[in-house]
């Protein structure tokens, strides 16, 4: 079995006092984790009706057709009211604990303060991200219904989180290269799409335009391999909702990629095919749901383990590896952040593990760290790092 009770985080047990702050402290956050579960439902729909539209099977007006998006997005408004009510009466009730002579606010603030920081980080940038989708959505109704606007004006939105993703990462240096490069080739399909559609380039064919987004899903998959794969093997030790998560990601980029496949192999004309049709109205929204749903569990992963642990950053000591400079810190086991997954803990591989000829291939070894045996039967972390 790839997964099991035992890669979930230990349950600790922790004093009902703290336990009481952190709920407190997390009534902030709990609405937030319903942000993919409203997203689902309305974003489905839309997917649905946009897809029989294009198909033929329905005539759809344009309004109807976002009006479940629309939905959506006044569903997370309300979401995150609830968080801003909650965040002023856990401070309203702080500072009246604050003066009470017994206080203990120095104490409780090292747990509530890091969970308050992460719903107010998730917050933000769920809230931003709605708003730069609906202002997307709103500019493409009038492009659709009164074609008095661009479609490069109308993806303005996406555009500026776009350039904000590639400056961070080469300005700030604060994403993986990888992360970068899928920003590019997203910022690469718009461009081409935009010349295609508002230039009208003949000479740019559908294949073309469609090349960076399929490069870009092909990155999301081959992710997807290394992360589930790493915790098949004992790398990564994934809890069972972040691979339920996982398992439902893959389900939507196999069904995506088979939708995109269908489009360009029509050239994005109606097909003749009945049966053709009712399957694609079927995988755009089967798409767009398995993907919210992966993204719920994470979330709601994510809210037990910060209730169980906290949200402090927990610390892992690193071991230490004699090198002819002399000793080294080697990182073994931790915690790192994945982007729609939160935090994965990882640890490297140990070749006496049972079956390690079998499971250990050369690949494994390649691809994640892994620990060496030294002379004197002694295993530390080999020089690979993270």
């Amino acid at each position: 079995s790839d997964v099991d009770s035992s890669n979930d985080e230990p349950l600790v047990e922790v004093n009902q006092e703290i336990m009481a702050v952190r709920r407190s402290a997390l009534t902030v956050y709990q609405p937030l984790t319903y942000t993919w579960l409203i997203c689902s439902p309305g974003f489905s729909i839309t997917a649905a009706l946009a897809m029989s539209d294009w198909t033929g099977l329905l005539n759809v007006s344009n309004w109807f057709m976002l009006l479940p998006c629309w939905l959506s997005h006044a569903s997370l408004l309300a979401s995150h009211i609830y968080a801003v009510k909650a965040l002023s009466a856990f401070i309203q009730q702080a500072n009246i604990n604050r003066q009470r002579q017994d206080s203990t606010d120095h104490i409780d603030r090292t747990e509530y303060l890091p969970l308050l920081q992460r719903a107010l980080k998730f917050g933000i940038k769920t809230g931003a991200i709605s708003i730069a989708l609906f202002a997307f959505e709103v500019l493409l109704y009038f492009r659709l219904s009164y074609a008095k606007i661009t479609l490069a004006l109308a993806f303005t939105p996406i555009w500026i989180i776009t350039f904000g993703g590639i400056l961070d990462g080469i300005v700030c240096k604060t994403q993986h290269i990888v992360r970068v490069f899928s920003w590019i080739l997203l910022c690469g399909f718009m461009t081409l799409l935009v010349l295609k559609v508002d230039k009208g380039k003949s000479d740019l064919d559908w294949k073309l335009v469609f090349t960076p987004l399929l490069a870009l899903m092909g990155i999301a998959a081959g992710a997807l391999v290394y992360i589930l794969h790493g915790n098949h093997i004992g790398y990564f030790r994934l809890t069972s909702s972040q691979f339920t998560g996982g398992m439902l990601y893959s389900s939507s980029m196999i069904t995506g990629l088979c939708l995109t496949i269908m489009l360009l192999i029509q050239d994005l004309s109606r097909p003749n095919s009945y049966q053709i049709r009712v399957l694609m109205v079927s995988l755009a929204p089967l798409s767009v749901a398995l993907l919210c749903l992966g993204a719920y569990a994470v979330s709601r992963d994510e809210f037990e383990r910060l209730l169980q642990l906290g949200g402090q950053a927990a610390v892992h000591p690193k071991k230490l590896r004699l090198e002819r400079e002399g000793w080294t810190a080697v990182e073994s086991k931790g915690v790192t952040s994945i982007p729609m997954f939160g935090e994965v803990r990882f640890e490297p591989l140990d070749p006496r593990g049972k079956n390690a000829m079998i499971e250990l291939c050369m690949c494994c070894f390649t691809c994640y760290p892994y620990e060496e045996e030294e002379q004197d039967g002694s295993y530390v972390p080999s020089p690979q790092r993270r």
